[in-house]
């Protein structure tokens, strides 16, 4: 990702700029931006959002073995960063386990809903 700045940087830095917007008077200014900020966070959804390491076990199922052998991958990528000595994850990388409880029964529901 050389030369080119994160989106969560670029967000923080924008939401900076808002804040000296609105310390010289220009509030009206500085509450768009901070909306557009709000909104474009929003779409961004899991690409902005870094999970540590249990919490990628947890979303995925897998083991910590599995996450690290992956690691440096996923930090070539963007998709993975040392914070301090602790690992973090971009959620957009961690695949979400399966719901295999809600999966049968949104079938069961949709058998049942057709032979009526």
């Amino acid at each position: 990702m050389d030369g080119v700045m994160d989106l969560v940087d670029v967000l923080a830095e924008l939401r900076a700029e808002a804040a000296t917007l609105r310390l010289h008077g220009h509030a009206h200014d500085a509450a768009l931006l901070e909306q557009t900020v709000d909104r474009v966070r929003e779409a961004a959804g899991d690409h902005v959002t870094w999970l540590t390491e249990d919490d990628a076990m947890l979303r995925s199922g897998r083991s910590r073995g599995y996450l690290r052998a992956r690691f440096a991958e996923w930090e070539r990528d963007g998709h993975a960063k040392r914070d301090g000595r602790r690992r973090r994850y971009r959620a957009c990388a961690i695949a979400r386990r399966a719901n295999l409880a809600a999966a049968r029964d949104a079938a069961r529901r949709a058998v049942h809903g057709s032979a009526a």
